[in-house]
């Protein structure tokens, strides 16, 4: 029988294998895709590259934010706009497509009548990526410019399409990869209305009161593991 010393002696050991003192560093991702969270992040979290960091995806923006808020992520996976109205990251990489850092999203109707010049007449319906207070100026930035009567938000992109067949918007706004995808489940076929301004692909940043240790392991993600979020390629990020 040990002595209660050396019974506490022995439990502190065991608390210190089994739980390390240094926190393990977090990878909180947050792309807005048609996939499910949990495919991208079975998808991040199976890639070899990343087998030091825990991986976690969220389907909302808000989700997104209280795990930045309370979870400890140090590096992110996220919409190029997050960076721009979020200061707590610092872009490392750039996701890219065939080679391209940016691209153009499609805005679409369903209806012939809502076309471009009728856009200031209608409501648009989008993505909720930057919270809700930050997206009209996200989306006007996109179009732009251009007016609109109101903005319509949802928080997950299966949810963008049934607002047009419903009637609750007149245009939404999607990224060509996710407008492919999603096009495939409804009968009514999406009308091209316009192309919003340039966009830049997801990036990759780290939390600047952090400067993760594994910020290189990105750079050998995989070409299944980009695929899953509608990428194939990285690069350093370039302002």
């Amino acid at each position: 029988m040990f002595d209660r010393r050396t019974g506490r002696f022995i439990f502190l050991l065991f608390f210190l294998w089994a739980f390390p003192l240094h926190a393990e560093e977090k990878l909180g991702i947050f792309q807005p895709t048609v996939k499910a969270p949990k495919d991208v992040q079975r998808a991040f979290a199976d890639d070899p590259a990343l087998k030091d960091l825990k991986v976690m995806a969220f389907g909302t923006f808000d989700d997104f934010q209280t795990a930045v808020n309370s979870d400890g992520v140090t590096f992110a996976l996220v919409p190029s706009a997050y960076i721009r109205y979020f200061e707590d990251f610092e872009p490392l990489y750039q996701l890219t497509l065939d080679g391209q850092a940016s691209f153009q999203e499609v805005v679409v109707s369903l209806d012939p009548a809502w076309n471009e010049q009728k856009l200031s007449e209608g409501i648009v319906g989008t993505i909720n990526v930057v919270g809700r207070d930050k997206t009209r100026k996200m989306v006007e930035d996109r179009l732009n410019g251009r007016s609109f009567k109101r903005l319509k938000q949802v928080s997950k992109i299966a949810d963008l399409y049934p607002l047009l067949a419903l009637g609750n918007a007149q245009y939404a706004i999607f990224a060509p990869h996710d407008l492919d995808l999603v096009k495939k489940e409804f009968s009514s076929k999406p009308i091209q209305v316009m192309r919003t301004a340039d966009v830049l692909h997801p990036v990759i940043a780290v939390r600047k009161d952090r400067k993760g240790k594994n910020s290189n392991v990105f750079l050998k993600l995989s070409p299944a593991t980009l695929k899953s979020i509608g990428v194939n390629g990285i690069k350093g990020f370039s302002k």
